[in-house]
């Protein structure tokens, strides 16, 4: 059979020539779900469970990263080595590479499951893509990529010292509207324990009216975090509310298409990049001088949020709704948290 017949990715030269388009073929068909460490899911028909649209434009998202970094290092897919994965691992981690600077480790795996899958497919041994992993867990002591930190949160301090680092302070000229911009997506972020995905998703609709005790409710629809997370609804206490207020009002005066809470910019509809909040999230981190915070990401204010939430005497199964987490023993994680970040003044 010929290449035409075989398709891209069923041919060496096809990974060689067009390797985005080879694997944007390969995360459609039945040899990618084969090729897993796991058996692919299966429907009540006993037939196997496709990926979902948004999952294959991610993988592909996240594939097309390592090419690139792979053309910079002047190496293709079979000439790549274990050394080479590690080290574009630790570039999205360090921001050595032009990759992102904090990619959390559950991502980090992802990128390794997804080449070994590749190299099985194309019968390459031994798999390089696993000899990474292994050199990942090897160096857990070091805190190598791939390996998860242990789950942390700010003590009162150090959440009051983040948020007086907060960008776009209200009134200051020196800031323009997308710092204001910013400054509420944080206090979202750690007021609301809301996701990077699921901040960029936000409309203005989403955002609730002040109740009696002057909170906000905030709805997070997962058609609008590509299927990421379920439908639920958090909470934005009243002692963060002053925060988003003045950006919802600057926002209703501003000249932008769409609804997006959070827009990228002023000319059309488009979602702020993610890579973009993460930054400012590690910005606001170093302003506030926390260097002894070993995760300085999205995840640490999160985690903050839902260890507060227990603390002021939310209940675990209140808190597993307004994290929309898919099992309480992810909640129950943060039990043991309390003490240690919000002991009992």
């Amino acid at each position: 059979m010929d290449m035409k017949t075989l398709g891209l990715y069923d041919h060496p030269d096809g990974w060689r020539r067009e390797p985005i388009e080879a694997f944007a073929e390969f995360v459609k068909s039945e040899d990618y779900l084969d090729h897993g460490r796991r058996p692919p899911t299966v429907d009540v028909n006993k037939k196997k469970r496709p990926l979902r649209d948004s999952t294959r434009k991610n993988l592909v998202h996240m594939f097309g990263k390592f090419v690139k970094w792979m053309a910079g290092e002047q190496v293709n897919l079979f000439t790549v080595t274990p050394d080479h994965i590690l080290r574009f691992l630790d570039a999205q981690v360090t921001g050595r590479g032009k990759g992102d600077k904090d990619m959390v480790s559950t991502i980090r795996t992802r990128h390794v499951r997804l080449l070994e899958r590749v190299y099985r497919h194309l019968d390459i041994a031994p798999n390089p893509a696993s000899m990474a992993a292994h050199g990942m867990y090897r160096n857990r002591e070091q805190g190598a990529a791939g390996v998860d930190k242990p789950t942390i949160a700010l003590t009162r301090e150090q959440e009051a010292a983040f948020l007086k680092a907060l960008p776009g302070e209200p009134g200051d000229p020196r800031q323009n509207w997308k710092r204001r911009r910013d400054r509420a997506m944080l206090a979202l972020a750690i007021g609301a324990g809301l996701k990077v995905s699921e901040i960029r998703g936000l409309y203005v609709e989403n955002i609730g009216q002040p109740m009696r005790d002057g909170s906000i409710t905030i709805a997070v629809n997962p058609a609008a975090t590509d299927g990421t997370s379920l439908p639920h609804d958090t909470v934005l206490r009243q002692e963060y509310v002053g925060y988003l207020q003045p950006w919802m009002k600057e926002r209703a005066g501003l000249d932008v298409p769409g609804r997006l809470l959070f827009p990228a910019g002023l000319r059309k509809e488009e979602k702020i990049d993610q890579v973009t909040l993460y930054r400012q999230i590690k910005a606001t981190f170093e302003r506030a001088e926390m260097t002894s915070v070993d995760h300085q990401g999205g995840r640490t204010l999160r985690n903050t949020f839902a260890v507060r939430e227990l603390a002021l005497g939310t209940t675990l199964e209140q808190l597993y709704d307004l994290m929309g987490h898919r099992d309480i023993k992810t909640t129950e994680t943060f039990i043991g948290l309390v003490s240690k970040y919000r002991p009992p003044v």
